[in-house]
């Protein structure tokens, strides 16, 4: 009898463990729903997605779509699932922009990578911003055809343009960014409506047959304008997606839109440094007094290089050099002690330096490249599921 209380008494406890379990399942699922953003929901200044907080910039935007975006990537190891939105910028009942966002709902355990079109040459801008490690942030301008919907909230969010009798457009301008670290992602994507800004509609068949092209761009001087005007915003908009990521984002400033009549410079690389100096003093990050101060270094001195990474057949000169200075002071005591003779040792030397510094290089050099470790900075490429096409 005993037994079979013990064993009654273990049933019961097993029962209560299960239901616990199920009961925290559903409490979890109910609390996880209920952070879903429902289409029609207006935010502005700041997007709160599962712990990180996104400014964005001015204006009304409303959600048209949150979920699952159904991409998968068994690299990524145990992440629960990519979360995406989109959101819609309405100015005067029409869609003035789009912002698709891309996050991680669990924490990663080995990175998320840089984006592909960071890397690109064909793109109007593309520039990584650092990499390092697990560590990455870069973003990119281009044009994006609104011509397939591979996400699932994608088609969400078009049922609920049509709804509102809001018009996507087939060719979108697009300023990409991605900010990652070794557990998280921000994966941001702002399409803009060329019509709302006075351009005319396009219909492109295929993405290169686009008159925003980089390489067709100079054909027409207010598509050339708009897109330096959104390149010079991306510059400084950058670095606010990477703040995002680290956490120190200030709810309280204002992000303009893109200046659609900015005006290129002579000095590209200049003329964007200038523009994000412009943006971070208009958002607060920097002071008038820090702003005037860069802006003179900048216009006396430029940009400088934008790596300070030696390469990696420099560092494997120094250490040849360091090398043989050390081998041939201890190699002139050994020479001289086999030869007797000042000028035999001499010409021993000269022969050594000569043949075994190549060999030592080459040799260096030749296993770096080939079978050395992998430099931190070369992150991996990881892409997911976005709106319409960029090839």
């Amino acid at each position: 009898m005993a037994g079979l209380s013990m064993l009654s008494g273990l049933k019961a406890r097993t029962l209560l463990l299960l239901l616990g379990i199920a009961l925290t399942g559903t409490m979890a699922g109910a609390a996880h729903a209920g952070g879903v953003l429902k289409p029609g929901t207006a935010v502005e200044r700041i997007l709160e997605v599962d712990g990180k907080r996104l400014p964005l910039p001015e204006g009304r935007w409303v959600v048209a779509g949150d979920g699952d975006s159904g991409w998968d990537d068994p690299r990524m190891g145990a992440y629960g699932y990519l979360r995406s939105l989109v959101l819609f910028r309405i100015v005067e009942n029409k869609l003035d922009a789009v912002l698709e966002l891309n996050t991680n709902v669990l924490p990663a355990t080995d990175g998320w990578g840089m984006a592909a079109n960071c890397a690109r040459t064909d793109l109007v801008l593309a520039v990584s911003r650092y990499r390092a490690g697990w560590d990455g942030s870069c973003f990119f301008v281009t044009h994006t055809l609104a011509n397939k919907d591979e996400n699932p909230v994608w088609a969400k969010a078009r049922s609920f343009a049509a709804t509102q009798g809001w018009k996507i457009p087939g060719v979108l301008v697009t300023a990409g960014f991605r900010a990652a670290n070794r557990s998280d992602v921000i994966d941001a994507r702002f399409h803009f409506v060329p019509e709302t800004r006075g351009l005319p509609a396009e219909i492109a068949g295929r993405w290169k047959d686009s008159g925003w092209m980089s390489s067709k761009l100079d054909e027409s001087r207010d598509r050339s304008a708009f897109a330096q005007g959104v390149s010079n915003w991306a510059v400084g908009y950058a670095g606010v997606v990477d703040a995002a990521l680290k956490g120190r984002v200030d709810g309280t400033v204002a992000i303009p839109m893109p200046d659609p009549t900015r005006k290129s410079a002579t000095d590209d690389s200049i003329a964007r440094h200038m523009a994000a100096l412009e943006l971070m003093r208009q958002s607060g990050q920097i002071s008038q007094k820090e702003f005037e101060a860069q802006s003179e270094t900048l216009l006396e001195n430029g940009t400088g290089s934008s790596s300070t990474a030696p390469d990696l057949s420099v560092i494997t000169a120094v250490k040849a050099f360091s090398y043989r200075v050390i081998v041939s002071v201890s190699h002139i005591f050994v020479d001289y002690y086999w030869t007797g003779s000042y000028v035999a040792t001499g010409a021993l030397e000269v022969l050594q330096i000569t043949i075994n510094s190549a060999k030592f290089y080459m040799h260096e050099l030749g296993w770096a490249k080939l079978m050395g470790v992998p430099r931190t900075d070369a992150a991996r490429i990881v892409d997911f599921r976005y709106l319409g096409s960029n090839v």
